[in-house]
């Protein structure tokens, strides 16, 4: 019985053994081995840039793992919008540069961007090849832009004068410019309306006074803060007539400038604004003095004057010609008030030694809103006030030089200086 037992058992192992041999024979028949011979690209530094203008040329890098099949070259191929088919414009035979920091082989390609019309889009594939045959391929796009911008002038005023005045030194005038008209920062089609721009950078304004040479007057980030574009902006620029141009041609440059990844290393667009010669400041008569008093609960008769017929005007006179009183004298602070539309802002002594019309014009124009004021609170000696008279292009500039306190009255003196 041990006998027929172990006879059976050898015989299932000889069958077993024919088995294990013709699966092995069927794998052998059927299946070729092929092996990990594809290059292995670890990651890149691809452009994330949307947009690009001609001629600029930017670099990007390839990392690859160690290879089971070397490496011969790397192939960049570009398509240009509207083509279909791409273009080899690079081969660049592969040689080892390994990085400790990153731990992989590396390969910097530098490329310059193709000619074509503004918003192409523009293919760059970076294909790897093994000398197996085997590729890898990595791939990234942008769309072609503009690279000069443009500047254009669209009107001007002269903001501390009226328009039918000669300007002088000192005077501040606006321009209103529009940077990349019709441009637009970014495209989803070649069709998409409007000239794709790169980002404005700055606006650089200069001033050429007479023969002399052009200099810088100031720059300025577009837009001053926030998010930078190529689109078109609409800015207003205020400049100021430079003291001592008197009688000489003055004109204002205007260059917006974008970057640009080559040589030179940024792009300019300008436009230059008519010539302005300034006239002669406008000067004031002689100072004169004026004498306010508060009486009684009320103020009585000559705490009004007039700074049109300089003279004091009765209580009891229409509030027109009443451009500045004396108005309360409580706490012992003396209060000064216009009873029309007179308006005050307060300036310097400096201001009232060297005054002209025109300058007290400018001080006033260039105050905030908030800074004119009908109503002056704590007055005291040697304040200096800049005043527009009756909301018209009338101006006057006083200061205080007095002011005498009784058991019955306030009596308050100021030299001022008009026409």
């Amino acid at each position: 019985m041990a006998y027929s037992i172990a006879s059976r058992s050898l015989l299932k192992l000889a069958f077993l053994g024919l088995g294990l041999a013709g699966c092995k024979k069927e794998i052998d028949t059927y299946y070729t081995e092929v092996g990990t011979q594809i290059p292995t690209v670890l990651s890149n530094a691809l452009p994330t840039t949307t947009k690009y203008a001609t001629g600029e040329t930017f670099s990007f890098e390839l990392q690859y793992a160690q290879q089971t099949s070397p490496l011969t070259d790397v192939r960049i191929y570009q398509r240009i919008e509207p083509n279909t088919d791409s273009t080899l414009v690079q081969t660049i035979p592969y040689k080892a540069a390994f990085s400790k920091r990153k731990n992989a082989d590396t390969l910097v390609v530098n490329y310059t961007v193709p000619a074509g019309v503004n918003k192409a889009n523009v293919r760059v594939a970076a294909i790897v090849r093994a000398e197996n045959g085997q590729v890898k391929q990595r791939a990234f796009y942008f769309r072609l832009a503009e690279a000069t911008p443009t500047v254009a002038i669209n009107s001007s005023a002269n903001v501390t004068a009226p328009g039918n005045t000669t300007p002088v030194p000192g005077d501040i005038i606006n321009y209103v410019l529009t940077l990349n008209a019709g441009g637009i920062t970014s495209a989803s089609s070649l069709t998409t309306a409007g000239t794709l721009y790169k980002d404005l950078d700055s606006l650089i304004t200069y001033v050429k006074v007479g023969t002399a040479a052009e200099r810088r007057y100031i720059r300025q980030r577009v837009p001053a803060s926030g998010t930078q574009t190529g689109a078109a902006t609409a800015l207003t620029v205020p400049v100021t007539i430079p003291a001592g141009s008197g009688g000489q041609a003055v004109t204002f440059r205007f260059e917006a400038k974008t970057n640009y990844l080559g040589t030179p290393r940024s792009r300019t667009g300008s436009a230059t604004s008519a010539a302005i010669t300034p006239g002669t400041p406008t000067s004031l008569a002689a100072a004169r003095t004026a004498t306010l008093t508060y009486t009684g609960t009320t103020g009585g008769d000559l705490a009004a004057y007039d700074l049109v017929g300089f003279a004091a005007v009765p209580a009891a006179s229409a509030v027109d010609t009443k451009d500045v009183a004396i108005t309360s004298t409580a706490s012992n602070a003396v209060q000064l008030k216009a009873l029309n539309t007179t308006k005050f802002v307060k300036s310097a002594a400096a201001v009232y030694s060297s005054a002209t019309l025109n300058s007290i014009r400018q001080t006033y124009l260039t105050a905030a809103t908030t800074n004119q004021l009908s109503t002056l609170d704590a007055v005291v000696v040697g304040d200096v006030y800049v005043a527009r008279l009756r909301n018209a292009d009338q101006y006057a500039i006083f200061t205080v030089t007095g002011i005498n306190r009784t058991a019955t009255a306030v009596t308050l003196t100021m030299d001022i200086k008009a026409l």
